[in-house]
């Protein structure tokens, strides 16, 4: 065998270990990238649920609060519009004639004792002279009266009455109000 020889079987043992190691590369880079290929499925179907998760997550928590947002909205709105008819109920108190006053503090003052002492403000003084026989105890800043006889004080003041008969009544005033 010459030398000839020798070096070309050499040569194609070179070249068919440089085949088979290139084959064995190729093959070797195809498994890795499907296995990379495979990995990135799992970590984007991963992402995916993780970020559905926390999207319902965030539903569930922020549609409830929004909500109670709104409620409190709206019932403060409704306070505001209740306040409002409470004003204005006492802005037409203090609107009425003296007329209007005698004829309502007459009805007021049958359910008050004879004897006693009368507080009322000091421009409706003499209309109480008028109307009742009651003792003068002093002036109050209010519209209405009060009267204290012996260990009672009865408080016919129109902001007491008004205030009373609102907390009596403001289911009601919230029905006529609110209701469609």
């Amino acid at each position: 065998m010459g030398l000839e020889e020798i070096l070309k079987q050499v040569e194609e043992t070179g070249k068919e270990k440089a085949a088979a190691i290139r084959k064995e590369t190729v093959e070797e880079v195809e498994a890795r990238m499907k296995e990379a290929s495979k990995e990135s499925e799992n970590v984007v179907s991963q992402i995916k649920s993780e970020t559905a998760r926390r999207i319902e997550q965030l539903k569930q928590q922020e549609i409830p609060a929004a909500e109670l947002e709104v409620k409190r909205n709206l019932l403060e709105m409704q306070k505001d519009l209740l306040s409002q008819t409470k004003n204005r109920v006492m802005e037409k108190l203090e609107g009425l004639s003296s007329k209007e006053l005698e004829k309502i503090y007459s009805n007021l003052l049958t359910q008050v004792p004879k004897e006693g002492k009368l507080f009322c403000r000091k421009k409706d003084e003499a209309l109480f002279k008028k109307i009742s026989k009651l003792k003068s105890g002093g002036n109050i800043d209010d519209l209405g009266f009060l009267v204290e006889a012996g260990e009672y004080r009865l408080d016919f003041r129109f902001s007491t009455l008004v205030n009373s008969s609102w907390q009596n009544h403001l289911s009601m005033v919230s029905e006529v109000l609110f209701t469609k």
